[in-house]
């Protein structure tokens, strides 16, 4: 059995942990400070709330460091795909959990009376899904060649985002090159296909030849577990997460008498 490549298992698992502390602030300022406060208020989770919408979100340090993370998560998600023996059955099986995820967000848009409130139609399941499946159709190009086609990918959907769309419908939506639908969770294919593609294209040329970590013996600590938990099970960390942290801040509006 192949061993894991701790490091990678601990950079993904902190992009994990930062998109979960990212998600707690969204729900913490554009959610709850409404319903809790609606007139205004005072105290400790006032102030968080706050914090969480004038100060934390806008701030130039977290929208680095959120596109830093992301495009870092990504990039590991490709280099890792050359670790699988089987990816086209791992972009179907992705695909099939990001249909579901599909469904059942456009589930709770119905049973809540909303209309483009929690449905995720493009999300960065059906963008890995669709990586890993495109990544299998190009592995016997040159490796150089895929890294530049990432490259380029990447360089077009920076293009488009910083243009009006001309494009309406889903599949320029998902493209990245359209407007005219929502997705509560957005990753379209440009620019973050380009990320998976170039991770993918560094694998086994430039990085991790021999498929082993680069410090064999360094990740047994015990205050890296729980990084590298969330790494190994980045999938279900997604998936569980934001029900779990809405449910939480439900639970503490309840017992503090907020509405």
């Amino acid at each position: 059995m192949r061993q894991r490549i701790w490091e990678l298992d601990f950079i993904r698992g902190l992009c994990v942990a930062l998109m979960i502390m990212d998600h707690t602030f969204y729900d913490l300022g554009f959610v709850f400070l409404g319903q809790w406060f609606p007139a205004g208020g005072g105290g400790l989770l006032y102030g968080l709330c706050d914090f969480a919408r004038n100060f934390y979100w806008f701030h130039p340090a977290r929208i680095v460091v959120h596109a830093l993370a992301l495009i870092c998560f990504i990039g590991i998600c490709g280099l890792c795909c050359s670790f699988s023996a089987s990816n086209l059955k791992r972009g179907l099986k992705l695909l099939a959990v990001a249909l579901l995820l599909t469904a059942a967000t456009w589930g709770m848009d119905l049973l809540y009376g909303s209309r483009d409130s929690f449905i995720i139609r493009f999300g960065i399941l059906h963008l890995l899904a669709l990586s890993i499946l495109a990544y299998e159709l190009l592995r016997k190009l040159p490796r150089r060649s895929i890294l530049l086609l990432g490259l380029a990918m990447a360089a077009l959907g920076w293009y488009f985002q910083a243009r009006p769309t001309l494009w309406s419908g889903l599949v320029p939506f998902a493209l990245g090159v359209g407007g005219g639908s929502y997705s509560a969770d957005y990753f379209p294919v440009l620019p973050w296909m380009g990320y998976y593609l170039a991770g993918a294209a560094l694998t086994g040329g430039l990085l991790y030849k021999e498929k082993r970590s680069y410090f064999p013996g360094r990740g047994q600590g015990k205050g890296l577990r729980p990084l590298l938990f969330l790494g190994r099970h980045s999938l279900a960390a997604y998936i569980v997460h934001q029900p779990a942290v809405y449910g939480l801040l439900l639970l503490i509006g309840r017992l503090a008498g907020l509405a």
